[in-house]
């Protein structure tokens, strides 16, 4: 094996971890920012309404689904932008021509 065929293999791995590094950050800060937001826009709304905590129920069970949906959205991408990473680059480099076999 040539130096730059051993050097992929990591590289590779590097960036599959850093984008699932990436993905794990961005699910640990969008989900709690969307619970809490919920709780605390539900608090304020229960408050000025009056309502007990009713509103901030429907906030919060409200919430579940868009955080699951913006899961699979981020996962989805992630997973994509790694299919991209692991792809050969295009070769600039057109085909060498081929010999005609018939020429003597």
């Amino acid at each position: 094996m040539s130096e730059p065929e051993k050097d992929q293999k990591p590289q590779g791995q590097r960036s599959v971890n850093l984008a699932a590094a990436g993905l794990a950050g961005q699910i640990g800060c969008v989900i709690p920012v969307i619970i809490l937001g919920s709780v605390l826009l539900g608090l304020w709304l229960d408050s000025t309404f009056e309502t007990g905590k009713i509103i901030t129920l429907v906030m919060v069970l409200g919430s579940l689904p868009v955080s699951i949906y913006l899961t699979f959205h981020l996962a989805m991408r992630a997973v994509k932008e790694i299919n991209q990473s692991m792809q050969p680059p295009a070769s600039s480099k057109p085909n060498p021509p081929k010999e005609d076999e018939t020429s003597d």
